[in-house]
């Protein structure tokens, strides 16, 4: 039996969704927040493989800009490119106003997830990253279906699109994986606003579980790694 993790890091935290296989079969399906990224890892350590959903691997300073890895991933989704977003610099991790930083080629959305972003930095080594790294939960979709899923995340039609991938991948009905989801947001205690971050872990999830079974693929370049040794590269 596998244990393995998918984390999807937004703004306020983090959410976890944890999936017990046993072959191809689904076996237990978990989740739960965090605010601080280190209470997951620790939670999950013995997990096989931990996908998270957030930049691994930065450049120290400049201008922000796309990673090699972001350059690819860009590239293999098409029309849904703008979900990769060029990352900050290590020297930005410190930040502590948007205005600061005007210029400097990063996104607001990027900025508010500096954080997190800096959580991690702050965590990983190169050797974590043996079962510890980035992936994306589109690319993950775009694994599942064959193509990238253009309907946003955001609207009903976005969310059902990606519950009927998650379904195929599994094995389950549509209405069985909602449920699923449905089961999963309740157990966060967290608003409904929560349900597409669920949706993005269960995916990363699979990545993780397509990792262990040496089935993923990855998204990476010249250089492969930064300063510091850790990988620039997003795995799915």
């Amino acid at each position: 039996m596998q244990r393995v993790v998918g984390v999807d890091g937004y703004r306020s935290g983090w959410i976890a969704v944890e999936l017990h296989v046993e072959h191809t079969h689904l076996l237990t399906v978990t989740a739960r927040h965090a605010s601080h990224v280190s209470h997951l890892l620790y939670d999950y350590a013995d997990a096989a493989a931990i996908a998270v959903d957030m930049p691994i691997g930065l450049w120290d300073d400049g201008r922000a800009r796309a990673r090699p890895c972001d350059t690819i991933a860009r590239n293999i989704l098409g029309l849904r490119a703008s979900t990769i977003f060029s990352p900050p610099t290590r020297a930005m991790l410190s930040a502590s106003s948007y205005e600061s930083l005007r210029g400097a080629g990063l996104s607001i959305q990027a900025f508010h997830l500096i954080p997190s972003i800096r959580q991690l930095d702050e965590l990983l080594t190169p050797a974590m990253q043996e079962r510890i790294w980035e992936s994306h939960p589109e690319l993950s979709f775009t694994a599942i279906t064959g193509t990238p899923i253009c309907a946003s995340k955001h609207t009903r039609k976005g969310s059902m699109q990606r519950i009927a991938a998650l379904s195929h991948a599994f094995g389950l009905s549509p209405a069985a994986m909602e449920t699923l989801v449905d089961d999963l947001r309740r157990m966060l205690h967290m608003p409904t606003a929560a349900t597409r971050d669920i949706i993005d872990a269960f995916a990363l999830a699979w990545s993780a579980w397509r990792s262990v079974r040496g089935c993923a693929e990855v998204c990476t370049g010249e250089p492969a790694t930064d300063s510091r040794g850790l990988f620039m590269a997003i795995r799915y």
